[in-house]
């Protein structure tokens, strides 16, 4: 391990020289091409996982490569204030202080959420920094900084002015551990075993009649309003118009058909509970129902319950059906498979529930960007994802902005009597702002916008929020954006609708969706179940180079790749293997040489303008591969010529006249190291500066032509 401690200190001093040399320093006053990437904000919620790596790696090999090609390079970087995961995290080691939100209240909670920032913040710092990243670090954003928080008010500002937020009662998706509202796309869906219960109501008026319902959620009975069948319904057509009985209530429930009712789902009758399902909550609405909320924020029963005032859903749901046995009530209950919604977090159950919230109308932004989509305005990779993107945005629904946390941009709008006011500060004594955050996704969906640093001079034209308008003159819209698919609605789709409303602009240009890596079952990599790969662990077991083109293997857009440590180690000492070839290469050449040589290339030499012919095509593969952003195909091209091409047969070769192949042996070498930097920069950085004749660094070379 020590000789792997020693590349890893070298790492860190070339690291460090490129720093000192501002050679990640974008310049918005150079007179070169620009090209600008927009890194995804990594949530500060700990260490990097395997999936930023790769992320990461392929941002780093496109921004290195355009550098080559001579643009001016801004790779910015920045961090996500991730409001529900930041602040479960730091309520888990607050309680084992023996802390709580409580008992500290919101001020000196906020303080401790500050300085668990900063810790969190260093610690993954650092290995952005080992993937030898080449981000310009003097500019550098933080989601909840002063000049986020002046952009989002004016945010909100515009959205108020303009009649599109409104606030009210409404069914939302609710997670009662992360104690928050959350969206749709923030939900997964886990297939489980549970019970369907068909349950009978009886017919007012009858003594024998009854409809029966079947629910896979009988606790909230108490909750129901209605009973819908879907038209001409064999059995119970004959009962539209009649009142059932609630068994556990003994309310009225007016019976009535209703097209959105499922006729596959258990008897075609559906028991409709506006309170706490989004269907029922439709059906609901379009009849003027009774909304009744039997589960409360909390995931347990309301003193709807009656005698199960108090209990967790899971238990109450036994309670009941106890209860509906001694009814004679409970007609069947059978084994149901079938996928129930949980927080994608924290994967508890969600529970649909009527909230008092804020709500943006984004119906009319919606549009503009799906035209601008459909226009082909932006490239999507994989391209499939045009469809995608655009199908979301034209069934959009309105947009839930406020979550009950602490941690975010609290949301500014002020309260004195029957008066409300939005302001960033108290417009003064007596009055009280909202308690809610906004939803992070709101102010990360400025995230093109106000990466682009704080305003200075003019303001930006046609621009409607305050930001840096030298560097959105200069650098908008972003040429490249790359993202992990799962948050495509929640990001990318909300960035490219919130760019347009506010600038009339495509935020990039293209759109790279890089597939997932999981585990050889094809499950995601996650704490709970132990099949994590540390990052950390590949770069100290094979040297950053090495891990970064293992990664560039699982490259391909948009197709998720199946690893587990095993394959991962053996695609990591294949390339240190490989790594080491180059180095043994570039000791032949460059120490080993003979003391006297020709100085020119011998262009009639046979062999001589094989190899150059070989390298040629391969530059121009690579070009390609790297311009279509097919960075996987790249790296397969340098490896199979370096090592076959170039060292099995024209280094053998030219042990024989070796002072006549002295100077093709070391142009070869230089745009070998030129080509491999984008994916190897530490490697090619050292080997490079062994050169007699050479610029203060590769990253300053020109890209083979």
């Amino acid at each position: 391990m020590s000789k792997q401690n020693d590349q890893l200190k070298k790492e860190s001093e070339l690291y460090f020289f490129w720093e000192k040399q501002k050679f990640f320093t974008a310049d918005p006053k150079s007179k070169k091409k620009k090209f600008s990437i927009l890194m995804p904000p990594p949530n500060l919620t700990g260490e990097l996982h395997l999936g930023h790596a790769l992320q990461h790696s392929i941002l780093d090999a496109v921004a290195r490569f355009k550098k080559l090609q001579g643009y001016d390079v801004l790779l910015l970087p920045g961090v996500d204030h991730a409001g529900i995961q930041f602040e479960g995290t730091l309520d888990k080691k607050l309680a084992k202080e023996g802390k709580s939100k409580k008992s500290l209240g919101r001020d000196k909670w906020l303080e401790e959420a500050w300085k668990f920032k900063d810790e969190v913040y260093e610690s993954f710092h650092k290995t952005w920094t080992v993937f030898g990243i080449s981000a310009d670090w003097s500019r550098e954003v933080f989601t909840l900084d002063d000049a986020r928080r002046k952009a989002v008010l004016e945010e909100f500002k515009n959205y108020w002015e303009k009649g599109l937020i409104y606030k009210g009662p409404y069914i939302v998706q609710w997670c009662p551990k992360c104690n928050t509202a959350i969206e749709d796309v923030e939900m997964e869906y886990e297939e489980r075993k549970e019970k369907l219960y068909t349950v009978g109501y009886k017919i007012q008026g009858s003594s024998d009649e009854s409809i029966s319902v079947a629910t896979t959620r009988p606790e909230t009975i108490y909750a129901d309003s209605a009973i819908a069948v879907y038209p001409n319904h064999p059995k119970f057509k004959k009962f539209i118009g009649k009142y059932a009985i609630n068994p556990l209530t003994a309310d009225k429930l007016l019976i009535f058909e209703d097209k959105r009712v499922d006729k596959k789902f258990g008897t075609g009758a559906l028991k409709v509970t506006p309170g706490h399902d989004i269907l029922d909550y439709e059906i609901g609405k379009d009849n003027n129902l009774e909304i009744k909320l039997v589960v409360n924020k909390e995931g347990r029963l309301t003193d709807l319950a009656g005698e199960f005032v108090g209990l967790k859903v899971a238990e109450a749901k036994e309670k009941v059906v106890e209860k509906l046995k001694e009814l004679g009530a409970l007609n069947s209950a059978q084994e149901y498979k079938h996928s129930v919604a949980v927080c994608e977090r924290c994967k508890t159950v969600v529970e649909p529930l009527i909230s008092e919230e804020w709500f943006v109308k984004v119906k009319e932004m919606a549009d503009v960007a799906t035209g601008a989509i459909k226009k082909d305005e932006i490239k999507f990779l994989p391209a499939n994802y045009k469809k995608i993107l655009a199908d979301w945005l034209d069934n959009i629904h309105d947009w839930c902005i406020s979550r009950s946390l602490w941690w975010g941009h609290r949301i500014p709008v002020w309260y004195k009597d029957d008066q409300k006011q939005v302001s960033m500060e108290s417009p003064g004594d007596g009055w009280r702002q909202d308690e809610q955050v906004l939803d992070t996704w709101f102010s990360s969906g400025l995230w093109p916008l106000v990466a682009l640093g704080a305003p200075r001079g003019k303001p930006a034209s046609k621009v409607l929020l305050p930001i840096n308008a030298e560097m959105y003159e200069k650098y908008f819209p972003w040429d490249f954006e790359i993202s992990a698919p799962e948050i495509k609605y929640l990001w990318i789709a909300r960035m490219i609708m919130i760019s347009y409303y506010f600038t009339g602009k495509i935020p990039f240009k293209t759109m790279f969706f890089h597939g997932m890596l999981r585990d050889l079952e094809g499950r995601k990599f996650s704490k709970s179940l132990g099949n994590g790969i540390d990052p950390a662990y590949l770069t100290e077991q094979w040297g950053t180079d090495a891990t970064r083109m293992a990664l560039y293997t699982y490259s391909i857009p948009g197709r998720d790749g199946r690893v587990n440590k095993q394959i991962l180690d053996e695609r990591g000492k294949n390339f240190r293997n490989f790594g080491t070839k180059l180095r043994n290469i570039s000791r032949f050449i460059l120490e080993l040489k003979p003391e006297k040589y020709t100085a020119d290339i011998n262009m009639g030499n046979t062999s001589d303008g094989q190899i150059l012919d070989e390298l040629d095509k391969t530059a121009k593969k690579v070009t390609k591969n790297l311009n279509h952003l097919e960075l996987h195909l790249a790296v397969e091209e340098l490896y199979e010529f370096v090592w076959h091409q170039f060292a099995d047969k024209y280094i053998e070769e030219s042990k024989n006249r070796r002072a006549e192949a002295q100077p093709t042996l070391e142009y070869v070498l230089k745009q070998i190291l030129i080509l491999l930097h984008p994916f190897m920069p530490f490697l090619t950085e050292e080997i490079y500066q062994q050169f007699p004749d050479r610029k203060k660094s590769i990253m300053m070379e020109d890209w083979p032509a």
